[in-house]
């Protein structure tokens, strides 16, 4: 019965796909042969994006998919021995090139002063370095703490004087706050959406009564969201104790 089935049902004989013989297989069989092909071959479009380190644009990649009922329709029509290729699906990322390359007008920019030990400096350094070159898409949400990461040894983060519950203590990252209280500013010049954004429990010396934004891994963040029509991107630089955050978009 098996080999009438076969004879009837199955593929023909000879016939191959990605070089794999399928002949003779029977409906049920062959969707699966073509369904794990499918796995194997799927690559999901990449979106473009910006080297975190040299802001250079990483160029988009194109997704392929494999349309697996007209591929088995392909093959279930083949003649003996016919070579039958996966019917592809090519999509396309929703974003382009171009439209960082578009995105160099400046919107916004503060700056701060450093006053400090070696200690907070590095850390300053270490977050403002984290968060340059950051792309935020139409729509999308900006968090700190998702760019910056944990402040750990391991990121480069060291002890340096905090406020806490208050008042003063020593802790990783301590410095961090003025990277975001300088971005939060910009971000306010820009007049984006601020979604998130904490107060320190005692003032500050580098903004403005008010304009602060203290940050805390896992606690207390700052986010904003680009309500632009193109991308946003985030650049930072720290020279002669002068700590500088600017942000970039398409020039309506």
């Amino acid at each position: 019965m098996d080999r009438i089935e076969r004879d009837l049902l199955g593929v023909r004989e000879g016939v191959t796909v990605e070089n794999v013989k399928v002949e003779r297989l029977l409906p049920g069989e062959l969707r699966g042969v073509v369904e794990e092909m499918a796995i194997r071959y799927q690559k999901l479009p990449i979106e473009p994006r910006l080297d975190q380190d040299t802001g250079g644009i990483i160029a988009e990649e194109s997704g392929i998919s494999v349309d697996v009922d007209k591929t088995l329709a392909q093959i279930q029509a083949a003649a003996p021995g016919q070579i039958v290729q996966l019917e592809i699906i090519t999509s396309q990322p929703l974003h382009r090139s171009q439209d960082i390359a578009n995105a160099k007008h400046p919107i916004a920019g503060y700056q701060t002063w450093f006053h400090g030990s070696a200690e907070r400096y590095n850390n300053i350094s270490v977050a403002l370095k984290s968060i340059n070159n950051t792309l935020v898409w139409p729509g999308e949400v900006f968090s700190f703490n998702e760019a910056t990461g944990p402040r750990t040894p391991e990121r480069g983060y060291l002890p340096a004087p905090i406020i806490l519950n208050g008042g003063y203590d020593v802790g990783y990252g301590g410095g961090v706050c003025q990277v975001s209280s300088t971005l939060y500013n910009a971000a306010l010049i820009a007049k984006l959406p601020i979604i998130e954004r904490h107060a320190h429990t005692k003032p500050v010396h580098y903004v403005p009564e008010g304009r602060d934004a203290t940050v805390n891994f896992g606690y207390l963040d700052l986010k904003f969201i680009n309500n632009r029509d193109g991308p946003l991107i985030v650049k930072t630089t720290l020279q002669n104790g002068r700590i500088y955050v600017e942000l970039r978009t398409i020039k309506k």
